[in-house]
């Protein structure tokens, strides 16, 4: 046989795509869609916390809470923009963390031994899922409890 014949390898033999190969390609080229599909709302979502976060940071000596929550929802909305659905069925963007001060609750605690500042909120995700021409809302929560109590650092020298 000439070396550039090439012939197909039988079932079994070395070489050979088995349905173990084929069931692992499937799950592997599935896993990279979800993760292109879904990385991105993760990555935001973790970006929304931290800013939650910073801002219960502030909130330790700034206790203005009015505008704290303002700034937040502000810096919430000004993150990403994304494309949504709209009511006419046409594709619009809007801020990927659509988040109003009457949508979120801020609650400070100063009865426990250390004070703490709660907040809290869903927002909405509109998931488009390319390959199937398919969208789905998933509802996202940031819910968290911070210490915002003035820190002691002991006697001062």
């Amino acid at each position: 046989m000439p070396p550039s014949a090439r012939r197909t390898p039988s079932p079994g033999e070395r070489g050979a795509i088995t349905w173990v190969t084929a069931v692992l390609l499937v799950g592997l080229a599935t896993g990279a869609y979800l993760l292109t599909v879904w990385v991105p709302v993760w990555v935001m979502h973790y970006e929304a916390k931290v800013v939650v976060r910073d801002y219960g940071n502030q909130a330790v000596k700034n206790p203005d809470d009015a505008g704290q929550l303002e700034r937040m929802c502000q810096k919430l909305r000004s993150l990403d923009q994304v494309k949504v659905l709209a009511e006419d069925g046409t594709p619009r963007t809007q801020p990927a963390v659509d988040v109003r001060p009457q949508d979120v609750l801020w609650e400070r605690d100063a009865r426990a031994g250390s004070p703490t500042l709660r907040v809290a909120f869903d927002y909405r995700r509109d998931l488009y899922y390319p390959l199937f021409d398919r969208w789905q809302e998933v509802t996202m929560r940031v819910d968290l409890t911070m210490d915002v109590a003035l820190p002691d650092w002991g006697p001062t020298r």
